[in-house]
C-alpha cells in the first residue's frame, strides 16, 4: 500500500538569515542535548526544532563572514557526508564525531517548513561563544533584523 504522504526534498533549501542590531547581542539557544564527544572539534547542539554548532575559534570568523555577512549575493552552504563548504571556506567533517550533528541537521533540513539562521549563546559555554543556529522558530525581532536569505544544499 502506498503512503498518502510523500516527502519532497528540494536540492536547495532557502534559509532566512538574521543579524543582531548590535554587535555581540544574541538570544539564548535554550535547553538542548550536546551531540558531541569531548575530543570533537565541533560542538553539535540539538533541541526541539533547532540545531546549532560551535566551531573552533580559528574557524569561527571565517565562517561567520561567509554565512552571516551582509554581502550582496546570497551564499550557498553545501553539506555533504564528509565536508561543509561555502564559497572558499571548506571544513572536512569527522566521519564519527560529526555524524550525529550532521544527521540532526539533515533531519531539520529535509522536513518542510521555514528555516531561520542566526547566532545564539548559552551560559554553559565559555563567555563570548556564539552558536550558529538553524531553527524552525524565528528569532526575537527586538534583537535581530532580517538580511538576505541564503541557500543550503544537501549532497
Amino acid at each position: 500500500m502506498r503512503s498518502l504522504y510523500t516527502r519532497c526534498v528540494s536540492p536547495q533549501r532557502k534559509v532566512q538569515r538574521y543579524s543582531a542590531y548590535f554587535k555581540g547581542w544574541c538570544q539564548a539557544f535554550g535547553e538542548h542535548e550536546n551531540l558531541s564527544r569531548k575530543d570533537d572539534a565541533i560542538d553539535w547542539l540539538s533541541a526541539e526544532n533547532q540545531v546549532g554548532f560551535i566551531l573552533p575559534m580559528e574557524l569561527t570568523k571565517a565562517l561567520y563572514r561567509k554565512v552571516l555577512g551582509r554581502r550582496r549575493e546570497s551564499p550557498i552552504l553545501t553539506i555533504s557526508r564528509n565536508c561543509v563548504r561555502v564559497g572558499e571556506f571548506h571544513y572536512t567533517l569527522s566521519t564519527t564525531g560529526d555524524k550525529a550533528g550532521t544527521d540532526a541537521l539533515r533531519q531539520l533540513l529535509e522536513n518542510p517548513g521555514e528555516l531561520h539562521l542566526y547566532l545564539s549563546h548559552h551560559f554553559l559555554y565559555q563567555s563570548g561563544t556564539r552558536i550558529i543556529t538553524l531553527s524552525r522558530k524565528q528569532p526575537l525581532a527586538i534583537i535581530y533584523k532580517q538580511i538576505r536569505p541564503m541557500y543550503i544544499e544537501l549532497t
